[in-house]
């Protein structure tokens, strides 16, 4: 057996990954997306090689760029720039263009024929308004792929309505089913509306460039926010449907495993313990040396377990026992006897886990602008062509000659005349727009490209 893990890890190994080809490479992608949820489907693409090209209006003042840029956590822009940007604009190109300007109109359409994948978050409509729609689009090149990322649908009567992180957690029903019973609803931390409907977005441009590469043809994508939620949320549409009446909430509890639930050990940490089949639950009453639990008909067999009262019994000597031991103990007996238990780990102890650094799910990097960083690796590791996080997100128009000039010819002083007519910008002198201070951008050699 062993022989089959050293295997795996030359297979995975981190070391090689930069030597390994990328899946997307020669893919190119028009980036229009705005805050979380679009720009991390685009970044999705970028981490398995495709070349995708961030495009941020100008806007007024010019350089102003997304408004994300303008938001941080706790407001403290480290290196005077937003975190979100950071994270969430992974290996892309940062230009700018004036989509409103003829010249700019011109420059977006030279691009799509040369591109293959256009995405966009704004409000349905905004994009046909400006006669840059997939109808328009795919009369310029027909293969595109376009996607359409946006909290209800691109139709239907709510097209038009506004949508964040937390509406779509509400409207979806996941805020419902969060949190405890007989309290308000918990919407889930950070922002898993916009993660999961970007990750659908991610995978539906796969489906979708595996369709063109079978038949040439590429098509429209249209994903909501909100739809993305209940499939993500088990069988709630189902049990709904039987039972009638909307599913309780149940806070860590488990509607279908019983014991499951967050416990605190006697050193103060807590543990989380599930068993979801009748031998696994013999193999926890081993280890509390309550064999006697088997053979009580409240607790014999799943079906009885999870009514509520035995539930609740059940749970509370679980508790009672987790109380008189230490969590080390608790982890123990879990490997000895096997059954699931885990330690609830902060932030700071997943971040400083050596097992996730090793596999590079803790990514420690150089950033060409902000030097040493960190970022969550990929969770899917591919053992040929495996994604990777080369840079973050950086500056409005960074790499406008980088693209304007390799992609469409444009010379120097072409994008200079660009400048000045409000077709094309560079970054504001303002908090979350500009570079790091520090940092000497005029002697990079992309930026001066």
């Amino acid at each position: 057996m062993s022989e089959y893990f050293e295997w795996a890890e030359r297979e995975f190994s981190p070391e090689t990954i930069f030597e390994k080809p990328e899946p997307l490479e020669g893919i190119r992608v028009l980036d229009l997306t705005v805050v979380l949820f679009g720009p991390e489907a685009g970044s999705l693409l970028a981490e398995f090689g495709a070349e995708v090209i961030r495009i941020e209006m100008p806007g007024n003042p010019a350089g102003m760029g997304d408004f994300v840029r303008s938001v941080d956590a706790w407001a403290k822009f480290w290196k005077d720039a937003s975190s979100a940007v950071l994270w969430c604009q992974r290996n892309k190109y940062f230009t700018s263009l004036n989509l409103k300007h003829p010249k700019g109109k011109e420059l977006f359409l030279k691009l799509v024929k040369k591109s293959d994948v256009v995405l966009e978050n704004f409000v349905p409509g905004t994009m046909d308004k400006l006669e840059l729609s997939y109808r328009y689009l795919r009369e310029v090149n027909p293969r595109l792929i376009y996607l359409s990322l946006s909290g209800y649908g691109q139709w239907g009567e709510r097209w038009n309505w506004p949508s964040f992180d937390a509406s779509g957690q509400a409207m979806s029903g996941a805020a419902a089913v969060s949190g405890y019973e007989g309290r308000v609803p918990l919407k889930l931390p950070s922002y898993p509306g916009d993660l999961i409907a970007a990750t659908a977005g991610f995978m539906s441009v796969l489906a979708a460039l595996y369709y063109r590469e079978r038949t040439g043809k590429g098509q429209y994508i249209d994903v909501a926010q909100v739809e993305t939620f209940p499939r993500v949320m088990g069988s709630v549409f189902t049990y709904t449907y039987l039972k009638g009446r909307d599913r309780e909430r149940m806070g860590n509890r488990d509607p279908s495993i019983a014991p499951a639930n967050m416990y605190k050990t006697a050193d103060g940490k807590l543990v989380v313990i599930s068993t979801l089949t009748n031998e696994e639950f013999r193999r926890l009453c081993v280890a509390m040396d309550r064999e006697d639990l088997m053979e009580d008909e409240r607790f014999s067999r799943t079906s009885e377990r999870l009514k509520k009262e035995n539930a609740d019994e059940i749970d509370r000597i679980v508790a009672d026992w987790c109380s008189n031991k230490t969590l080390d103990e608790i982890i123990g007996l879990a490997k000895k006897f096997g059954f699931s238990a885990g330690e609830v780990r902060d932030s700071k102890q997943v971040y400083e886990d050596e097992h996730l650094r090793a596999r590079k799910s803790v990514w420690i990097f150089d950033d060409p602008v902000y030097e040493s960083m960190v970022a969550a690796g990929s969770p899917a590791k591919l053992s040929k062509s495996p994604g990777r996080i080369k840079w973050v997100g950086t500056s409005v128009g960074y790499h406008n000659r980088y693209i304007f000039k390799k992609l469409l010819g444009l010379s120097e002083e072409e994008i200079e005349e660009l400048i000045k007519e409000g077709v094309i910008c560079y970054w504001a002198d303002a908090i979350g727009r500009r570079p790091p201070k520090d940092f000497d951008y005029e002697s990079d050699p992309v930026f001066r490209w």
